[in-house]
């Protein structure tokens, strides 16, 4: 049990030390597929990058977009041109 416990850790601590599993990941992955529809909204995001990774608005916006739901990926993109028109 003990072996399994150790590697678990070792899993788990590569894991993370990547990037993978990570806010800032998570965040790059759906922005990358969102802007293979809206390639304006990948622009936005790379200029943006530091902000959406520290924002929490901006942050839980695209953590909690459902990627997969047209019309809610369509929102997402008029709220996100919006924020940044101001």
């Amino acid at each position: 049990m003990i072996i399994f416990d150790l590697v678990f850790d070792l899993f788990f601590a590569i894991y993370t030390s990547l990037g993978f599993g990570t806010k800032e990941y998570k965040i790059q992955t759906k922005m990358e597929k969102v802007g293979k529809q809206y390639p304006i909204l990948l622009n936005i995001y790379q200029t943006n990058q530091k902000l959406f990774e520290t924002d929490d608005y901006l942050g839980n916006l695209v953590l909690n977009l459902n990627v997969k739901n047209e019309e809610a990926t369509k929102e997402f993109a008029s709220i996100i041109q919006q924020y940044f028109n101001k």
